[in-house]
């Protein structure tokens, strides 16, 4: 389905019969209180954060972590068709506020540390998170989560070893022209076609960036293979296409979601003024706004992309985004996705971004 475009007054709003198309039924916010106080973990540099944490934020934040716990089920696993990325996605979003295994309300590390857990038991003996549905897209988040979770709280050997295992998957599952498809190489039970996709190559980068941010040793060539992969997928406007080689299969044309995830590694990989990245960030704040069959996952990565550039891309984007993400929460502390995402996995990237203000997460580091 089509949708029409969004509506500005004062500050962006969605149009309240498209609303309820991208983002699920407008809802009246309940009041209520954090416990536990998300904000004492917060650490602002030279008090950057201090306009962009509203008295809703937290609040909202607190509520939507509400959300997450009622989801979470007995084993650890969060509620959804693809375990692997959403306990990762979950996990990520803790983290994003400091909260550990060891640091915050105990209703918070008990789920973190359940979480984790169940994510552990889903790896295979080669080093891949595998749930028979997420495939290489689980792998990617879930390794990012690991290299985040070693990186702010648990040094542990166990974590270190799934880290390293995890790495190694990535990297020979590399494919020829540079990028990953959705298979890991055969010795983990799939094989590389060698026509890559683009969004599954920057799930695969960003959690090899994070590794080696770390200090974790991650071989430069398949880095350096995958960055041209990327370039090579940029379009003329900017924006991204799905593979990047053409012919019939291809989806050559650029779409927001996949365009905010290739702006985003292309930066964080330090691409800072090119021809190539001002594209793209001209490109993102064309279309920011737009309809889109995956708004959460596009906004996920956006939102990573605005405040790694920093200045005018950051403040003319995030309380927009915020006031959008707050105003949309329903009254179960959750935000609701369309057929094409899930539920917790959309809370959870609302989550994320909504607390990147509070600048803990470690790939967040500029």
């Amino acid at each position: 389905m089509v949708i029409s475009h969004w509506q500005s007054v004062g500050r962006v709003l969605l149009i309240p019969a498209l609303a309820s198309i991208v983002f699920g039924p407008i809802q009246v916010r309940a009041q209520a209180f954090p416990e536990g106080g998300v904000l004492r973990n917060v650490r602002r540099d030279a008090g950057r954060g201090r306009s962009e944490v509203t008295s809703g934020l937290p609040i909202a934040v607190e509520r939507g972590f509400r959300y997450l716990l009622l989801r979470q089920r007995p084993s650890g696993e969060f509620d959804s068709h693809f375990p692997v990325a959403t306990n990762a996605l979950a996990g990520l979003a803790f983290l994003a506020g400091g909260y550990t295994e060891r640091t915050g309300p105990k209703r918070y590390t008990r789920a973190l540390t359940a979480c984790t857990e169940a994510l552990l038991k889903r790896q295979k003996a080669c080093g891949y998170f595998d749930d028979g549905n997420s495939r290489m897209y689980g792998h990617g988040f879930a390794t990012l989560y690991i290299a985040q979770l070693y990186g702010m709280s648990s040094r542990s050997r166990r974590i270190q070893d799934s880290l390293r295992r995890a790495i190694r998957v990535i990297e020979e599952s590399q494919g020829a022209d540079g990028g990953w498809d959705y298979e890991p190489h055969a010795q983990c039970g799939g094989g590389i076609t060698g026509a890559s996709d683009s969004s599954v190559t920057v799930c695969q980068t960003m959690a090899l960036r994070a590794a080696r941010n770390l200090g974790l040793t991650v071989n430069t060539a398949v880095v350096q293979a995958a960055r041209r992969y990327i370039e090579k997928a940029q379009n003329k406007d900017g924006g991204f296409r799905y593979r990047s080689e053409r012919g019939s299969y291809v989806a050559a044309v650029s779409a927001f979601p996949r365009s905010a995830a290739g702006v985003c590694i292309l930066y964080s990989l330090g691409e800072y003024n090119s021809a190539s990245i001002r594209r793209g960030f001209s490109y993102l704040e064309k279309h920011y706004w737009s309809p889109s069959h995956y708004p959460f996952y596009g906004q996920y990565y956006c939102a990573q992309a605005m405040f790694q550039a920093g200045g005018r891309y950051w403040r003319m984007y995030f309380p927009r985004i915020r006031d959008m993400f707050l105003d949309h929460q329903e009254r179960d502390g959750g935000w609701r996705a369309n057929t094409r995402e899930n539920d917790v996995q959309a809370t959870a990237m609302v989550l994320i971004v909504l607390q990147m203000p509070y600048r803990l997460l470690p790939i967040l580091e500029r």
